[in-house]
């Protein structure tokens, strides 16, 4: 067992970490062996964050029930809600055991009982990496059957430690430089059966699929995209007349959404799966989000884009020409970027169809 001293250490290396600028595959990773060398445990997976629809993607894992991660994720979304990621990072508190949580009794939890056990896990503990601006990923961490579960003070230290790293992965998502246009490639289309496996795809679903981040883990699997799963699994719920989707930034700097629908007719049962270019309007609010621009220099980026100048905005916004240069300057510094044709490339040109 650890001792306080020992986890303030593991917080205060966290925090610099958090500082540090690595790219979120490299920050995940230095992060789990940093909670691996203080908390315990063997096995995790690091999975990003779609902020506005809590579905997980580009996932990083050490685990050994890899084929099991579809049935997993689609119990986990289907309403095992026991230290579920989309629920820890929906509730005040960012951090649970499934143990704590099932009172004791694995059992109670699908996901674990029919993925898990036989995989030789016992308790589990997710965190959401979470700043005041959204939840942008999880680690999660499985410990033996063999092994104690986890104890309140691990608890306590990873939620300490999420909003450093939510804010490392939210500033990622600013970084990832868009590096010029990309031609936007044609949409892809997979079906799923009701067991969610795929039972048919285009050529360019199977193309966006290879452009995901984490796709080689994915094949070695030999599953889908990960998003694929609790998507098809929130679309075929109580809300299905919602098309469930995700914004996923792919490795050559393009964004890719993701949406499921529930099929009718004869397909009745059967999920559709769409991958496509997002669009300008799509990527828009992400990123807004993720540099943290309040509502008034959203809208004022939003003239920007829409081709208004300076005394255009002031006009539709009833402040002054000087008010609008404030806010600008202040878009600029949360962006980094040095004038307005730099702002437009990086919020509009390179997403729009």
């Amino acid at each position: 067992m650890t001792t306080e001293r020992e986890r303030a250490r593991c917080r205060e290396r966290l925090e610099k970490l958090g500082d540090s600028g690595l790219d979120s595959e490299s920050l995940r990773r230095e992060a789990v062996v940093e909670l691996q060398r203080v908390i315990g445990f063997d096995r995790w997976c690091s999975p990003l964050a779609d902020p506005e629809t809590l579905l997980p993607h580009s996932g990083l894992a050490e685990l050994n029930f890899g084929p099991g991660v579809p049935r997993m994720l689609e119990l986990e979304y289907s309403g095992d809600n026991f230290a579920a990621k989309h629920v820890v990072a929906d509730r005040p508190h960012s951090a649970g055991s499934l143990k704590a949580e099932a009172g004791g009794d694995l059992a109670r939890s699908p996901r674990w009982d029919e993925v898990m056990r036989p995989a030789g896990v016992g308790d589990v503990m997710s965190v959401a990496c979470r700043d005041v601006l959204g939840c942008w990923g999880w680690i999660e961490a499985y410990r033996d059957s063999s092994d104690r579960p986890f104890e309140q003070h691990d608890l306590v230290l990873l939620e300490q430690i999420g909003p450093c790293i939510g804010s490392a992965l939210r500033r990622g998502t600013m970084y990832a430089s868009l590096g010029g246009f990309v031609e936007s490639s044609p949409p892809g289309v997979i079906v799923l059966d009701k067991d969610l496996r795929a039972v048919s795809w285009t050529a360019g679903a199977r193309a966006w699929s290879d452009a995901l981040p984490s796709a080689k883990l994915y094949a070695r699997f030999g599953m889908l995209p990960s998003v694929v799963y609790p998507a098809a699994a929130r679309a075929r719920g109580e809300s299905s007349a919602v098309i469930a989707h995700a914004l996923v930034r792919a490795v050559d700097g393009r964004w890719v959404m993701i949406e499921a629908a529930p099929l009718d007719g004869e397909r009745e049962g059967e999920i559709a799966i769409n991958l496509r270019s997002a669009t300008a309007a799509e990527t828009f609010g992400l990123l807004c989000r993720a540099y943290a621009l309040s509502r008034r220099e959203r809208e004022l980026v939003e003239l920007l884009v829409a081709g208004l100048d300076t005394r255009a905005i002031a006009k539709r916004l009833f402040i002054s020409p000087h008010t609008v240069q404030d806010h600008l300057k202040s878009v600029f510094e949360k962006t980094g970027i040095r004038s307005r044709r730099e702002l437009l490339a990086k919020l509009a040109a390179p997403t729009a169809d």
